[in-house]
């Protein structure tokens, strides 16, 4: 079996070793030390497309609203059932908690943002 790289995975091996060098790597004893999420490094991430394959949310199975941040059950518990992703907490319930709150749980909060026109019901 061969495990020879192809040109375009070389390619982007080398972009992120120059993205962690250059954006992680400067910060990282920092975010160890404050235990602070790096969201602005984040943001450059996702602005790259570093952070997750990009498949459609219906063809996934697993997925993480980067709305509220409701994950995906694949077992589909549906509305009234838990959710085994979500530690026990029902569908109804996560949408409750992102209405009172804006994320299915308090200390999500920091992390979820709101919805881009195109996901709005």
């Amino acid at each position: 079996m061969d495990f020879t790289l192809r040109k375009e995975h070389e390619m982007a091996r080398s972009l992120f070793r120059e993205f962690a060098e250059k954006e992680v790597k400067p910060l990282a004893q920092e975010v160890d030390e404050t235990e602070e999420f790096p969201r602005e490094t984040a943001r450059k991430m996702a602005k790259n497309g570093f952070l997750g394959i990009p498949v459609p949310k219906e063809d996934a199975l697993a997925y993480i609203c980067p709305v509220c941040l409701w994950e995906n059950d694949v077992f589909d518990p549906g509305e009234d059932q838990p959710s085994d992703e979500n530690r026990g907490m029902t569908l109804a319930e996560g949408r409750e908690a992102y209405k009172k709150l804006g994320a299915v749980r308090e200390e999500f909060l920091k992390y979820a943002r709101k919805p881009l026109p195109e996901e709005l019901p």
